[in-house]
């Protein structure tokens, strides 16, 4: 399997579809109706579906287009999630891989609750806080402190690694311009 950098999944695509986070919990229940639970990932995986109720031709074109190029799920490829794509203020957190490289991530929080979740594909433009001088590496999430102070944190914008969850693209029912679907599963890819 690849990573495909580019051309990142249409994003007039991207833009209608459901996205989100998903846990794995293990949960077994004792004859006294007492639970045990196990939380069997550190970190969700972002799931969804890119298969919208009915696409007009030209969106059709592109998705078939893409598909074919990526191959099914053989390859992995940016995708833009439009709930979750930014990072500012104190959300852009980092850290430390070595004493000069920092890996991105950005922390989710609410009341005492908090979440990092590790960013590896920027999009080029971050801004990287702190009087040093950095590089970015967006295939990565790596910045690298070429001079000065350590990076103190950073704000700026990142797709999400995904693959498609399915090798077959198969229309429920199409009219001459209009195609439907039942799924177009895709999932985060792991980096």
């Amino acid at each position: 399997m690849a990573f495909i950098e580019t051309p990142i999944f249409p994003e007039h695509i991207s833009a209608g579809c459901k996205f989100g986070p998903a846990y794995s919990t293990s949960i077994a229940r004792n004859l006294g109706g007492y639970e045990a639970n196990n939380q069997n990932w550190l970190m969700p995986l972002y799931e969804g579906d890119v298969g919208h109720a009915a696409m007009k031709q030209a969106l059709f074109n592109d998705l078939l287009a893409f598909f074919h190029g990526v191959a099914g799920m053989h390859n992995a490829f940016r995708f833009k999630h439009f709930a979750d794509w930014t990072v500012t203020g104190s959300q852009g957190t980092l850290v430390a891989l070595s004493a000069t490289t920092w890996q991105m991530y950005k922390t989710y929080t609410y009341g005492a609750l908090t979440k990092a979740r590790k960013i590896s594909k920027p999009i080029a433009g971050a801004t990287i806080l702190g009087t040093g001088s950095y590089t970015v590496d967006t295939t990565s999430g790596i910045i690298t402190k070429t001079a000065g102070a350590d990076p103190t944190g950073w704000t700026g914008q990142f797709h999400t690694p995904v693959r498609f969850n399915v090798d077959k693209m198969l229309p429920i029912s199409h009219t001459l311009d209009t195609f439907e679907w039942s799924s177009i599963p895709i999932i985060e890819k792991r980096l």
